[in-house]
């Protein structure tokens, strides 16, 4: 399991992306988002106020991230999540439970309580991950920091390394619509481990 990390302009706030990989090693990627009808921009004061659905995106990471990379402009980051793979298990089925929910019960979208990292945590907490609540949650675009405090990233080398490593940006750019996608961003990235 991974996380990506895309910041479009202020550093401290980021959108967050899970991706699982399979055993044919082809991920799967899964945005959580403002649903926006047409014509309709976002705006983080209206985010406050029941103003878009919940949205779930499931798609190939070269669409997600590809989006954010080669057509927004925006930078990207991508880190091997450290977890037992049945909780990485129980957190696809989660997800997967929200988005046929969602379905049925449309949710309203909240920029502080329901957005793309704390909402996150509500599934990560239903997958029995623990701990507690931190303020990275919310300034979300140092949950890097957070998850290498926590040892749920690579700790080998020094934070400012790995940062700096996870950037995927221009080999994203370089990648474009490419079948191997997924591996090319991962090239020169630490190797996942999972936790049995």
């Amino acid at each position: 399991m991974d996380l990506f990390l895309s910041f479009w302009g202020p550093t401290e706030i980021a959108h967050t992306i899970i991706s699982w990989e399979f055993d044919d090693g082809r991920p799967l990627a899964i945005s959580i988002e403002t649903r926006k009808a047409k014509g309709e921009s976002y705006s983080t004061l209206r985010g406050f106020f029941r103003q878009y659905e919940l949205y779930y995106v499931v798609a190939d990471e070269r669409d997600l991230v590809g989006l954010r990379t080669n057509y927004r402009g925006e930078q990207v980051y991508l880190y091997r999540i450290r977890i037992p793979i049945q909780q990485a298990r129980a957190l696809l089925i989660d997800y997967l439970t929200k988005v046929n929910r969602l379905a049925d019960h449309p949710q309203w979208y909240n920029a502080l309580t329901q957005n793309c990292t704390t909402t996150i945590r509500g599934h990560a907490q239903h997958a029995g991950a623990g701990g507690h609540f931190d303020w990275r949650l919310l300034a979300n675009g140092r949950v890097d920091q957070l998850l290498y405090e926590r040892h749920q990233i690579d700790t080998d080398i020094p934070f400012d390394d790995l940062r700096s490593r996870s950037n995927i940006t221009e080999k994203a750019r370089a990648a474009g619509d490419v079948s191997d996608f997924s591996d090319r961003i991962r090239d020169g990235l630490p190797k996942a481990r999972a936790q049995l």
